[in-house]
């Protein structure tokens, strides 16, 4: 390392002709370019960037959701949410013949302290509105009934996914309309929790669930009521108001 003094160009930083200068500890330094950058070209490097730019693209791509579900865990580890993101799903992605392939049932949209629910299993309707029912606080830990709860629906096959409204832990169920397009493709469904400060609760997979006419019926035939029947059921709390925001799946994920 050698040191700048005020010369004819005085300090600077960068590259110039066989030397770098730079500020270490407020002093300006030079030192000699490396004659070769490391930068090896093997099959299983190229595969791990290949790896790397896809997950980091995915990231990209539902950046709506984890502005909700990480952003302050995010930001207590000195991170953007893309990045945790990766950090957190690295296990759920892989490279297959050269194609990212992604364990949905892996994947991790939230991350953080709150109290989670108990998801039962998605169930869809004749008017391909998707419901979910949960168990408001089945570990029993400190947790407000005004924390909001959220789905996440990822449809891979049509490359979308959206962000439901956001209802209060109260309520015990969350509903959202699913999209014309996604009638007869498998969905991914994921929820996690969020309090007044913003946290959230890990994501929680809910399951998979065909959007198909036949499931509609059979759903329709198992729910009939007797019109005599009187209707005693609470009404459900007001529930925040959020608009559903869609998302796409980038190409090349199976």
């Amino acid at each position: 390392m050698a040191r700048q003094e005020n010369g004819f160009i005085g300090g600077y930083a960068g590259s110039l002709g066989p030397v770098i200068g730079y500020n270490w500890r407020g002093r300006w330094c030079v030192r000699s370019k490396p004659a070769r950058v490391h930068n090896p070209r093997t099959d299983r490097q190229q595969s791990h960037r290949q790896l790397f730019k896809a997950m980091v693209q995915f990231a990209s791509l539902h950046g709506h959701v984890l502005r909700v579900g990480m952003r302050q865990a995010a930001l207590a580890e000195g991170m953007t949410e893309q990045n945790l993101f990766v950090k957190l799903n690295s296990q759920s992605f892989s490279m297959v013949d050269g194609v990212a392939e992604v364990d949905y049932s892996e994947l991790v949209f939230s991350s953080g302290p709150v109290a989670p629910v108990a998801f039962g299993a998605p169930v869809v309707d004749e008017h391909q509105v998707l419901t979910v029912s949960f168990e408001k606080n089945p570990l029993h830990q400190r947790a407000s009934a005004d924390d909001t709860v959220y789905l996440y629906v990822c449809c891979p096959s049509v490359g979308g996914a959206l962000l439901s409204a956001p209802v209060y832990r109260r309520t015990g169920c969350v509903s959202m309309m699913l999209p014309d397009e996604w009638v007869g493709q498998e969905v991914y469904v994921y929820g996690f929790v969020t309090d007044y400060a913003g946290r959230a609760s890990q994501t929680l997979y809910a399951g998979a669930d065909g959007v198909a006419e036949s499931d509609a019926e059979d759903i329709v035939a198992d729910n009939v009521v007797d019109d005599n029947e009187s209707d005693t059921s609470a009404p459900s709390s007001p529930s925040p108001t959020a608009a559903a925001a869609p998302a796409a799946d980038p190409g090349g994920f199976s």
